[in-house]
Formats: C-alpha cells, sequence, structure tokens
C-alpha cells in the first residue's frame, strides 16, 4: 500500500540528486544546454549516492538500522512529528556533492583525465571548439583588427559555447599608436576581430594547485 509517507520519503530521497546538480551547474558555469534525458538521468545517480551517504551517516551516529522501506519511513515519520534533523542532514549531503560538482566543472578535472587516458596521442579529443581550446590556456594575445591595427593585451575573458566570439584583453597596448590613452580593459567584439595570436600561454592552476593538502606545504621551499 502506498502512503503518504512513502511518496514523501521517495520525494525526499529523489530530490536531492537534482539540487546537486542544479548547484554543480550553477557553480561551475555551465552555459551548454543540458538535455532533459541527461538532466533526469544524472540527478537520479546523483540521488543514489547520496542516498547512499546518507542511510551510511545515519546508521554510524544516529543508531538507525535500515533494512527495509518501513525502516527508512521510521527515520523521518518515527515519531508524531516530522524528523527535521534528518531532512537537514539529507539537505547537507546533497549540498556538498553539488559543491563537489562545482568544483570540478570549474577545475575542469574530466579534461585532466582525459589527458591522461590520451597521454601517447599526439592530437587530443576534446569537448569543445578550437576557439576555447586553443584560448583555454592562453596568457599574451595579439589581435589583429578588422580596421588593420593591432592590439596586445593579457587575455582576461572569452566567450565559450555557441556565443558570439568576443574577448576582454587587460592592460591593452596599441603598438601602432603611441598616444592611445591607457585603459584597464578592452572589450573586442567578433566584428572587429580578423585573427588571434596566442603569444604566450599560462599554466592552468588545479584544484591542489590552489588547494594544497597540509603535509605538501613542507615539501614547498
Amino acid at each position: 500500500m502506498v502512503t503518504v509517507e512513502t511518496l514523501s520519503v521517495a520525494a525526499l530521497l529523489i530530490a536531492p540528486g537534482l539540487l546537486a546538480v542544479l548547484i554543480g551547474v550553477t557553480l561551475g558555469v555551465v552555459e551548454q544546454k543540458i538535455s532533459r534525458d541527461k538532466l533526469y538521468l544524472t540527478s537520479f545517480i546523483s540521488s543514489i549516492f547520496i542516498d547512499l551517504i546518507f542511510i551510511g551517516i545515519i546508521q554510524t551516529f544516529g543508531g538507525y538500522q535500515i533494512t527495509d522501506r518501513a525502516s527508512l519511513e521510521q527515520v523521518f515519520f518515527g515519531t508524531e512529528q516530522f524528523n527535521v534533523g534528518a531532512a537537514i542532514l539529507l539537505a547537507l549531503v546533497s549540498i556538498g556533492l553539488g559543491v563537489a560538482y562545482g568544483l570540478g566543472l570549474t577545475y575542469n578535472i574530466s579534461h585532466y583525465f582525459r589527458e591522461k587516458i590520451a597521454l601517447y596521442r599526439s592530437h587530443h579529443r576534446n569537448p569543445w571548439q578550437p576557439w576555447v581550446g586553443g584560448l583555454r590556456d592562453a596568457d599574451q594575445v595579439m589581435v589583429e583588427m578588422e580596421t588593420g591595427d593591432d592590439v596586445t593585451g593579457r587575455l582576461a575573458e572569452f566567450s565559450r559555447i555557441e556565443k558570439e566570439r568576443q574577448l576582454v584583453l587587460r592592460s591593452p597596448v596599441f603598438p601602432d599608436f603611441e598616444d592611445e590613452p591607457a585603459r584597464e580593459k578592452l572589450i573586442i567584439t567578433e566584428d572587429q576581430i580578423t585573427r588571434v595570436h596566442v603569444l604566450t600561454t599560462r599554466e592552468r592552476e588545479g584544484f591542489w594547485t590552489r588547494f594544497p593538502l597540509p603535509g605538501s606545504l613542507k615539501n614547498r621551499k
């Protein structure tokens, strides 16, 4: 028999995955449109992972023994009132996984593993177009303008996934114009760009480079 408690528990155990995925794509600034099937599948798999962590925690520290659906319902509806603490714990686990997703997307962990798999190949396959692949590690760039002028600067931003190709240069310099005023940043739109030259590149910081483990600090000079 399907009860209100059963439906409530089902919603509580399915919704966390969707919450984690939405937090991940928001923090990770995912600009590509995600299909409904992929969103639902990722949310469902995330929910299973979250539920396993949640059940493990309440069994280890809460004194519960989850053996069937009824025992799981007792976690939330075992007393006369709703167990708010269990719901908060489930939400915290979901938020934690969502933050982990966001960090993974921000630092592009999938690209790290992709490079390791294709370590001995001369050409790597990437899920983005050459515009993104060529600029993602660029530092100093020179842009040939439609007007015939050149401008050099440090690449601050560039457009991505199916957007108009725009660049933002920090501290731009126009070599052909000595009297040009100093600028903090310069936005260059697609219709102004003829060609982009990458003069220097920078090593992309990984997660463990920015947030080293305590033990790794001893090895630094």
